[in-house]
């Protein structure tokens, strides 16, 4: 029976590395297809072996969309602060407070509130975990396109396909919004499913403030 932390792997490694390392192959393969046409497009030792050839590339360059997307991080950690969606009466404060409650000072130094309730929840609730799980491939799958919308832009400005690049330039605003906003309900949701184990009394602090 598959487990639901190996059905959030697959479903990260096809929506947040796999699509968008196709995507960027697509993309760049008109302007540096001629340096892998003998290998990948011409496909000399048969169809199946060029698209394996092709899903590895892909999923190559899928892992450096990742990486590169994972410094867009530090702006949605700097405009989420700014614009303050916490209050004082969040769910982010009391998961905060459970937490605190739970574990030693010296150990909130190596887990934050939401690496920890991501944590609990693989433990204590599988289910609820997937459902954080996936908002979080959602989030970082338009995550990596707004990494390939910029480098789509710059091939067809490139390219001298102004019309298309503005297209591409254009597309990066709703896919950072939507970034955003699926890695804010990530957060959020974990913090809710912390808080509704905590009422359950699946979990047991010594000194909850979220009374």
């Amino acid at each position: 029976m598959t487990k639901p932390s190996e059905f959030y792997v697959g479903v990260l490694d096809l929506f947040a590395v796999l699509l968008p390392g196709a995507i960027a192959t697509a993309i760049l393969e008109p302007r540096f297809g001629y340096l892998l046409q003998e290998v990948l497009f011409a496909r000399p030792y048969g169809e199946i072996a060029g698209w394996g050839f092709f899903l590895a590339v892909s999923y190559f360059l899928g892992h450096l969309v990742f990486l590169v997307g994972s410094y867009i991080d530090g702006v949605y950690n700097a405009l989420r602060e700014r614009l303050n969606p916490y209050g004082n009466e969040s769910a982010y404060q009391c998961a905060t407070n459970i937490r605190d409650s739970l574990i030693d000072a010296s150990e909130r130094k190596a887990l934050n509130t939401f690496q920890w309730a991501r944590a609990v929840l693989i433990a204590k609730c599988p289910d609820a975990a997937q459902d954080v799980h996936r908002l979080e491939a959602d989030s970082k799958f338009f995550r990596s396109l707004l990494v390939i919308s910029a480098l789509a832009a710059i091939v067809f400005f490139a390219d001298g396909a102004i019309g298309a690049g503005v297209v591409a330039v254009l597309l990066m605003a709703p896919c950072f919004a939507r970034y955003y906003e699926r890695r804010l309900k990530s957060t959020t949701q974990a913090y809710l499913h912390i808080i509704a184990l905590h009422r359950l009394d699946m979990l047991r602090p010594h000194d909850s403030r979220c009374e």
